[in-house]
């Protein structure tokens, strides 16, 4: 009995340790994807002179095919789905060129603030209303590319 107690503490203690993980390796995730994606719609700004033409979620835009990790099109770490957005205003957040991570049908965003703030940490000021990570009109994560 005394050992079911023990090894019933020790996980009770190990659990927040493996949360403060797991959003750690989530929000590095979505750095390491924001990152690579907003290299390749400035370097293809850079070269043309223009930013891609607005997208839909989950579809790259076609100047960029092939440039662009398969992950863009898919489920993000933390639920929900990547859209490039360009000179419409990013889900309520003034921004010329921006990535989004929004909620799709059947795929939610994580509604974890923590997890949004630990992201926000490692790209930009930790503040989810200023800076170049804001929180959209429709709790979408914005990534503000150039204002």
């Amino acid at each position: 009995m005394v050992v079911v107690v023990i090894i019933g503490l020790l996980a009770a203690a190990s659990l927040p340790a493996y949360r403060l993980i797991t959003l750690r390796s989530r929000a590095a995730s979505v750095v390491n994807d924001f990152r690579t994606f907003s290299t390749v719609f400035i370097a293809y700004s850079i070269q043309n002179g223009r930013y891609p033409d607005d997208g839909d979620p989950q579809v790259v835009p076609p100047q960029v095919a092939g440039q662009l990790p398969g992950n863009f099109s898919q489920r993000s770490p933390i639920g929900g789905v990547y859209k490039w957005n360009f000179d419409t205003p990013a889900d309520g957040v003034p921004a010329k060129a921006a990535i989004i991570l929004q909620a799709a049908t059947g795929n939610p965003l994580l509604d974890d603030v923590e997890q949004l703030e630990a992201i926000d940490k490692q790209m930009d000021d930790g503040n989810l209303t200023t800076g170049n990570i804001q929180l959209g009109s429709t709790n979408s994560l914005v990534f503000i590319i150039e204002k």
